[in-house]
């Protein structure tokens, strides 16, 4: 293959621009010892120098403005960014010096002498939290503020049998969602200390006299299901009535806080399942980020929150935030790329990713994020997503 077909488009940080000549600085760092009376040195070896990349960058255009401003931007943005180096392939660099010239001599035309250094990683030992056990721990702990507030409200004793029903119509109708099925009961039987046994047919009724044993049995059933995002339209709505009795009174709080409990258990299984869930790009992790804020402020805003619930929701919302800040910034970026032509995808992958396209499976990602129907012909016009 000819050496100019090897060639790369240069880029860095996706913006593009043309190249004239490039150097590398590379060998080893050494330490030399000279030492008294002795003619011959010696020469420590202490590893690989880190690579500089020495480019003459050009932008050329009447345009070229917008595409040196670009370019600079990139430059001054912070920590490392992808270089597509024409005769290097795609590195890891960061800029450590820039000279930018311009001549009304030579007009459209920014040049740029800039210095990539590559920027490897660190490897020296290092403390930091452990942010996905503090919000195990916190989880636990909202857990046990549900419970505690719903202990508080939600009660029985005095009241007639219709209203005593009522509160078991409202456990039956939770249990009747495909996701909320208690599943083996002999499984459950086995296992005296389970919180579900107070879910069991034939002890649900004196659970309903006991406040804390029903709450922790729902939390351990939302804890273990498949899902809990039928759970959010959960209702349990008051009942009216031409004559408020104290009857109806205490009809209406325990289905208020029973609806609550529910809906509080699902926010907070969801949104440690979104810290969890490892998202693949730096975007993906805001909108996860975001539906965490949401589902905790939705259970802010219940009136029937109460006060440890609500501290509870919100410091687990906080260390969700603090577990993403710690995972961000090792997350890719999405950038959108337009092809101009249409064209295969391992074409499309080789051009942005360079050689490693193939082992990281990028051709698959391509197709699967952007959901192309064919590999063979991708869509020219239409604005694609990769990931960065």
């Amino acid at each position: 293959m000819a050496w100019r077909a090897e060639l790369r488009t240069a880029s860095f940080r996706d913006v593009p621009f043309h190249v004239e000549g490039a150097t590398l600085a590379a060998g080893r760092r050494l330490a030399r010892h000279e030492y008294p009376q002795r003619d011959v040195p010696y020469l420590e070896d202490m590893g690989r120098r880190a690579r500089e990349y020495k480019v003459e960058a050009y932008i050329v255009g009447p345009d070229y403005m917008a595409g040196r401003d670009q370019l600079l931007a990139a430059i001054e943005e912070a920590g490392p960014g992808q270089l597509v180096h024409p005769y290097h392939g795609t590195v890891r660099v960061t800029v450590s010096d820039c000279q930018l010239t311009e001549s009304t001599q030579h007009g459209g035309l920014a040049k740029f002498s800039i210095t990539f250094v590559e920027a490897g990683e660190q490897r020296e030992p290092a403390t930091e939290t452990d942010t996905e056990g503090v919000l195990d721990a916190q989880y636990l702990a909202c857990e046990a503020a549900f419970a505690g507030d719903f202990g508080r409200v939600f009660s029985i004793d005095g009241l007639p049998e219709f209203a005593a029903q009522d509160a078991l119509d409202s456990v039956n109708a939770l249990l009747e969602l495909p996701e909320m099925a208690l599943g083996e009961l002999g499984w459950i039987r086995a296992n005296p200390l389970s919180a579900l046994t107070a879910l069991l047919p034939e002890n649900l009724q004196a659970s309903l006299g006991n406040p804390l044993a029903l709450a922790n049995g729902i939390l351990a059933l939302v804890r273990n299901a498949a899902g809990v995002m039928s759970l959010f339209a959960f209702s349990r709505p008051a009942v009216g009535s031409a004559i408020v009795t104290p009857t109806r009174q205490a009809q209406n709080r325990n289905r208020a806080a029973f609806t609550s409990l529910v809906r509080q258990a699902a926010a907070a299984r969801r949104i440690v399942d979104l810290a969890k869930s490892e998202p693949a790009t730096l975007d993906d992790a805001r909108l996860a980020r975001a539906e965490i804020v949401t589902r905790a402020d939705a259970v802010l805003l219940d009136e029937a929150t109460g006060q440890q619930a609500a501290e509870a929701i919100l410091q687990l919302r906080t260390d969700a935030v603090a577990h993403f800040a710690r995972i961000q910034p090792q997350l890719p970026r999405l950038v959108s790329v337009t092809p101009q032509a249409v064209r295969p995808a391992l074409v499309l992958a080789h051009d942005f990713y360079g050689d490693d396209w193939l082992a990281a499976g990028r051709e698959d990602e391509l197709l699967a994020r952007n959901r192309v129907r064919h590999p063979g012909f991708v869509p020219a016009g239409r604005a694609l997503e990769l990931v960065s």
